[in-house]
């Protein structure tokens, strides 16, 4: 009978280590696994995130002429927007889409240099923004967006929308359904997904997003003069996005980069005297 042959220690430590990187790479993979799963089914609470900000008091804007108004999309969601009429009736009325994490609060200001211009305004409300009922999703956004562009078409000849990020996905789609007198793009995105893909590398984000909003697959498709307009430090929306949508439109167009502001402050570091000068040119009021 043949002697037993121990098992040189060297052995011993390579089905080991050989074992241990087999469990590390099946936990490193499920980890992998389950990371891009809670990214997929918890993605509405990445893109659309709680409220950080509330309809504040009324009483200083309703001053201003601004005033809240009900409306009802069409699956039935209702809505809380402000509204203010222009002064002059032949004066365009302007949609703003506010962005994320925000109320119509805080597009006040836009909406008030508006008004000093003589045009009239909207301010958008969404489903699950501002107590708002309802939950935020693409197809839903969407029939906000109309019911709120058909409110301004009902109380003026020309319609003007302008989205701030987020809102640029609901103002571009408008854009391609409605005949508008101009479309205002405040530090837009050419998709979610991309903009995912910058924030997360390294993850398949593109396959997976299901909100997607893509601009720049829509913009060719916009017929109404079009003004892009965002920050130079913009660390949310990278402002390539903001020339490759630019380079995308078919329509008149201009583009406007701010120097030194970020995703927040582009109009009040100078986009505000861009927008008007470029609604001055396209309404020749």
């Amino acid at each position: 009978m043949a002697p037993l042959r121990a098992t040189p220690t060297s052995e011993i430590m390579h089905a080991l280590l050989s074992s241990l990187a087999l469990a590390v790479a099946a936990a490193l993979l499920l980890s992998y696994g389950t990371a891009l799963a809670l990214l997929y089914w918890l993605q509405g609470r990445l893109i659309y995130p709680g409220e950080r900000l509330r309809r504040g008091p009324l009483r200083h804007d309703a001053q201003r002429r601004i005033h809240h108004v009900r409306m009802r999309s069409a699956d039935g969601n209702e809505l809380i927007c402000g509204y203010a009429a222009p002064e002059n009736p032949a004066h365009a009325m302007v949609v703003l889409f506010h962005g994320n994490g925000e109320d119509l609060s805080q597009r006040y200001h836009i909406a008030h240099a508006l008004l000093d211009a003589g045009y009239g305004v909207v301010l958008a409300g969404y489903r699950g923004y501002g107590g708002a009922p309802g939950r935020p999703s693409e197809a839903g956004l969407y029939a906000d967006g109309r019911a709120a562009v058909a409110f301004a078409a009902r109380h003026a000849r020309d319609v003007v929308v302008h989205g701030y990020s987020l809102g640029s996905g609901i103002a571009v789609q408008m854009a391609t359904e409605h005949a508008l007198a101009a479309l205002l793009l405040e530090a837009p995105f050419t998709s979610i997904a991309d903009v995912a893909a910058v924030r997360l590398r390294g993850l398949p984000l593109r396959r997976l997003v299901r909100d997607r909003y893509d601009n720049l697959a829509k913009i060719g498709a916009v017929r109404a003069p079009t003004l892009i307009y965002g920050g130079d430090a913009d660390s949310v929306i990278p402002p390539a996005q903001f020339s490759r949508l630019f380079s995308a439109i078919r329509a008149p167009r201009r583009l406007a980069i701010v120097g030194g502001a970020t995703h927040v402050d582009a109009w009040e570091r100078g986009g505000h005297a861009h927008v008007l000068r470029f609604l001055a040119d396209v309404l020749g009021n």
